[in-house]
């Protein structure tokens, strides 16, 4: 069942679903693709143990995480996640996004952003809160299109397995 069909920039369209424990496998192999890249995410090392993924998977969703998965021509090829925080944090979300290399610059950041914004509003978020590199200049202006603003910045809070460095940029999007 497909929760939202889209439009892409090139006229294709792509299809959100709520991810489920048979979209574990795709998933992880767009992830792993993703950490390979050593430009994106905050893991180092591929995801190879499938069964402690599926108990990531069912705790972090019991603790309220929300999964979209996107496809494009019935391919997984990327997804996003919001998490409602606890406590005194109750009233924020955190997202975070991955597209495989393949289906990037085609708007699917962009959508997949769009549509979590109007969700975290429906559960009664007040505020989203992103980390990214600042390398990774391509989302960091899909973030500041759908209204997010940096908020910080922790220099060379990221250190890639070559050695280098790259700030660790913080931004949010106020939603009420």
């Amino acid at each position: 069942m497909v929760y939202k069909a889209v439009e892409l920039t090139d006229g294709r369209k792509a299809t959100f679903d709520w991810l489920t424990k048979k979209d574990a496998l795709e998933i992880v192999e767009v992830l792993n693709d993703v950490i390979k890249e050593d430009r994106y995410l905050f893991l180092n090392s591929p995801i190879t143990d499938m069964e402690k993924q599926l108990e990531w998977f069912e705790r972090r969703t019991k603790e309220g995480m929300l999964y979209l998965t996107a496809r494009v021509d019935g391919k997984l090829v990327g997804g996003a996640t919001l998490s409602p925080q606890t406590d005194k944090h109750r009233h924020v979300g955190s997202y975070g996004i991955f597209i495989g290399k393949n289906h990037r610059n085609l708007g699917l950041g962009t959508l997949l952003t769009k549509e979590f914004v109007e969700i975290a509003k429906k559960h009664e978020l007040e505020i989203l809160q992103l980390t990214l590199y600042a390398s990774n200049e391509r989302a960091f202006h899909v973030y500041k299109k759908c209204g997010f603003k940096e908020v910080g910045r922790l220099t060379k809070g990221i250190k890639f397995l070559d050695g280098t460095y790259t700030d660790e940029i913080i931004m949010e999007l106020p939603l009420k």
